[in-house]
């Protein structure tokens, strides 16, 4: 009689996994799919996992899925992406500092479980939680990388390191916050290392500049230079210039970061993007005011006058400007306003010292006249 393997039924029946565990070991597997079972969940993994090359893999696994069974580890065995951690594991089953059968279960998180083994079987020496965090994903590169400072290897010596580090920040990656992913941590400790605040080194680990090549050119290694000393820097500005950055250097591998401010280059990027915008849409759309009153109110706030006011945009580049400060699709309406079914408002408040601050974006529909 075939077992039956619900994944919901809580107990699973004794032996009867190690069975099929061995039954599908031996079988020559086909590629298979997952289909909500245990059965096919492992079909699906040993048919990765070749019978005639790297067969220490296929070995690995099978001695992995009968640890965690003889450790009653039964929730990790039903899930599916727990048991793709243990598949990646065996991908290093070659590496390992312990043995799999020395490992003993503490606590009943699967995902806990998982964290202990991987430290058993590649961590003699204590190696980063976000190192640690890519056995739950795919990139084999930062598994090995795990595995190396595992090793007692040094940081400046891992596989395939794409940018140069010097000791500081190779201490600061190591170091680095447990929320980053290997590439950002790298970009974090490189700003750290160039003298930035943690601040400013979160800010440039979590932004675009964490999407590094295998052979990066020494030019994104000026840019964390100059975004390093800088002591105010912003997510929202920083993406923007490097958008720009990007096409700039694309456009001219001679193009240099030498004698730029940061105000510049967003100003920059911002009329690179709104020339984009409009190469985009093609024709800018104008139209007329709706004749709605403006609203201009003056009040006086601790001290201060300022003056909440409204502005009715006419055109499809006002449109742009609103949206791109105020981080929404208003640009999208511009036809709408053009065949006056809406009219677009910009509300603002303007202080004593002529600060202008965006406060709200408001769109009146015409034929009701309605907010």
């Amino acid at each position: 009689m075939k077992p039956n393997w619900n994944t919901k039924n809580i107990n699973i029946r004794e032996n009867s996994f190690l069975k099929l565990v061995d039954k599908i070991d031996k079988s020559n597997n086909k590629p298979t799919r997952y289909k909500g079972t245990i059965e096919t969940m492992l079909l699906e993994f040993f048919g990765k996992t070749s019978k005639k090359k790297y067969i220490w893999k296929r070995a690995t696994f099978k001695r992995l899925l009968i640890h965690a069974y003889k450790q009653k580890c039964y929730g990790l065995l039903r899930d599916y992406k727990s048991v793709e951690v243990l598949h990646n594991i065996s991908s290093f089953g070659n590496q390992m500092v312990r043995n799999i059968e020395s490992w003993e279960r503490k606590g009943f998180d699967k995902e806990e479980q998982l964290r202990s083994l991987i430290r058993h079987s590649f961590a003699i020496y204590e190696t980063p939680v976000f190192l640690e965090n890519t056995f739950f994903e795919f990139d084999k590169k930062f598994m090995l990388w795990y595995l190396q400072l595992g090793k007692g290897k040094s940081v400046k010596d891992l596989s395939q390191m794409p940018i140069h580090l010097t000791n500081k920040m190779a201490h600061e990656f190591k170091n680095a916050p447990n929320i980053f992913k290997p590439n950002e941590a790298l970009r974090f400790a490189q700003a750290l290392g160039f003298g930035a605040s943690i601040k400013t080194a979160k800010v440039i680990g979590f932004s675009k500049l964490s999407n590094i090549n295998e052979n990066e050119e020494k030019f994104w290694e000026t840019v964390v230079l100059f975004f390093a000393k800088e002591t105010n820097v912003n997510a929202k500005d920083l993406d923007k210039i490097l958008e720009f950055l990007m096409y700039k250097y694309r456009e001219n591998k001679k193009f240099s970061m030498k004698n730029r401010t940061q105000r510049a280059l967003i100003f920059q990027a911002l009329e690179w993007e709104k020339n984009v915008y409009k190469a985009e849409i093609g024709e800018i759309l104008n139209w007329k005011t709706s004749g709605i009153t403006p609203l201009n109110l003056e009040k006086n706030e601790n001290g201060e006058k300022v003056v909440y006011k409204t502005i009715e945009l006419l055109n499809s580049i006002a449109l742009f400007d609103e949206g791109n400060a105020m981080h929404h699709c208003v640009a999208d309406y511009d036809k709408d306003c053009k065949e006056g079914v809406s009219t677009i408002f910009s509300l603002q408040r303007v202080s004593e010292n002529k600060l202008t601050e965006r406060l709200a974006t408001i769109e009146v529909g015409l034929r009701k006249k309605k907010l």
